[in-house]
């Protein structure tokens, strides 16, 4: 009988092989389903890994920018809380101011007032000086480490600058977050803006001259800029029926404007509304100058001063509610300017609120992506785990089998 001759290296190799492959098949399916990822490395899949870390790149720049919009978004809110709390109390301020301006409030009452305007005094200099939880003052302008407001006993002087910290919260896109304490509570514009009116102080009557709105802003601005002054002076008869007038002019004495005056009466100098009441002597006269600046501190301090002074009835009665009239006007200013205040911060946040939005939509499409090219398909590799390990236990089972044949087990006898 012949017997055909067995080659027992083949024999091994070819099944050998399969069962190699089937193992790595299997060790790469149970790495994905314990990670979850289809690319785990470059060699995975090379086109798959540098696509997933171009978007990884992205995401970490969008995680940073949220990270950095957060900062902003909480130092915006301490400074729009601030700004609130200072416009509550100068609202309060002029409520005194409204109620202390006739001048036939007693004088324990003024006194009433005026202990509590001092005590609202020093609550508008620490609302100057907030800080951040971090200790950063939110008023100081660019210098954060900075106390900006400094109190000398005689004024209240501002240390800070005219700057603002920014943070770039996108890219191209950098927004304040900050103040400069200079612009919201030093440089505050008097009267209405344009024109301020002041009585002399050689006055006889009762008279006062209240400012009131803008009817020309080009004729007001032209007053403000030109620095143009005017006066009015009254004209009361000695003799026969009694009648007062007035007269405006300018800085050069001629008369620009004239009427009979009635209180109530109300005139217009270089586009700004003023309104006259009380009865005025003979020879009263009163300045109407352009607007300067002054510091919400100082209009609270001069508040003060008049609380404090003490009042008559007649011509120093007027006096004091001319003042008071002066400062009611400024403190109107200073609301304006904290209002303007408010809304750059608003703006801010609101920035703040889009371009996050839009990095969260950007984020969240980025990780859809990533997760297609990397991410294994779990249920597909399950199935697969399990067909290709019952393959491999078949493939070892039958490999067995075939190491326990040999040459004498096939021979028949």
């Amino acid at each position: 009988m012949s017997i055909s001759p067995i080659s027992t290296p083949v024999s091994y190799l070819i099944p050998t092989n399969a069962i190699l492959q089937d193992q790595s098949q299997l060790t790469t399916l149970d790495r994905q389903l314990a990670t979850g990822l289809a690319v785990d490395s470059p060699a995975d899949n090379p086109a798959a890994a540098a696509q997933s870390l171009q978007i990884g790149q992205q995401l970490s720049a969008l995680s940073l920018d949220g990270t950095t919009a957060g900062i902003g978004q909480s130092d915006l809110q301490n400074l729009s809380s601030t700004i609130g709390s200072i416009s509550t109390l100068v609202q309060s301020l002029r409520q005194t101011a409204l109620a202390a301006a006739n001048a036939t409030t007693n004088g324990q009452d003024r006194q009433a007032l005026a202990d509590s305007v001092q005590e609202q005094l020093q609550q508008l200099l620490q609302l100057g000086n907030s800080q951040t939880p971090d200790g950063n003052y939110l008023l100081s302008g660019s210098q954060s480490n900075t106390q900006p407001f400094l109190d000398s006993g005689s004024e209240v002087t501002y240390q800070g600058d005219a700057g603002t910290n920014t943070l770039q919260i996108a890219p191209g896109l950098t927004i304040p977050t900050s103040l400069s304490g200079q612009f919201l509570l030093m440089d505050i514009p008097t009267g209405n803006g344009y024109a301020v009116v002041n009585a002399s102080s050689g006055n006889q009557g009762t008279a006062t001259i209240s400012v009131g709105g803008v009817t020309d802003p080009a004729a007001a601005a032209e007053m403000d800029a030109n620095h143009q002054k005017y006066s009015v002076t009254f004209s009361v008869a000695t003799s026969g029926v009694a009648q007062s007038s007035y007269a405006i002019t300018n800085a050069s004495g001629t008369v620009v404007g004239s009427g009979v005056y009635t209180p109530g009466t109300s005139i217009d100098v270089a586009g700004s509304e003023f309104t006259i009441n009380g009865n005025p002597a003979n020879g009263d006269s009163f300045s109407i100058d352009p607007a300067r600046q002054q510091s919400l501190f100082q209009t609270v301090q001069s508040m003060l001063t008049l609380l404090s002074t003490g009042v008559s009835n007649g011509a120093a009665g007027a006096q004091y509610e001319q003042g008071m009239s002066n400062v009611i006007a400024n403190l109107n200013q200073g609301l304006t300017r904290l209002l303007t205040g408010q809304a750059a911060v608003g703006s801010s946040l609101a920035q703040i609120q889009a371009i996050t939005q839009v990095n969260e939509t950007e984020s969240s499409n980025d990780q859809i992506a990533q997760s297609s090219l990397i991410s294994a398909n779990l249920p597909a590799v399950a199935t697969q785990f399990a067909q290709g390990s019952a393959s491999l236990q078949a493939a070892l089972s039958a490999f067995s089998a075939m190491q326990n044949l040999n040459l004498f087990a096939t021979l028949k006898f």
